[in-house]
């Protein structure tokens, strides 16, 4: 088994550990893996496991300009096309 294949089921061994309301550590890793883990092996993990379930804190602040800005757009938008489809229907009228 190559490191990458080792170092990728140890990440999943932390997601595991994890869902079952664990906090994977290297030390945990080192103890609870079915199979012999390194030290550098663990560590690689762990930081691996810590990258993949980094999420950027939602802004709801944000959301809601983003929101009113979409809303804002799309009202605009309706309107162009409301005005367009007169415009066509009073040339086809013509």
């Amino acid at each position: 088994m190559s490191d990458n294949d080792l170092i990728q089921k140890l990440v999943m061994f932390c997601h595991q550990i994890a869902n079952e309301g664990g906090t994977p550590s290297i030390a945990l890793l080192r103890a609870k893996a079915p199979f012999k883990v390194s030290v550098t092996q663990a560590i690689d993990a762990v930081k691996a496991y810590q990258a993949s379930s980094k999420k950027p804190p939602a802004d709801s602040r944000n959301k809601d300009e983003t929101v009113a800005r979409l809303e804002k757009r799309v009202a605009t938008l309706e309107s162009a096309v409301a005005m367009l489809e007169k415009r066509l229907s009073d040339l086809q009228n013509m």
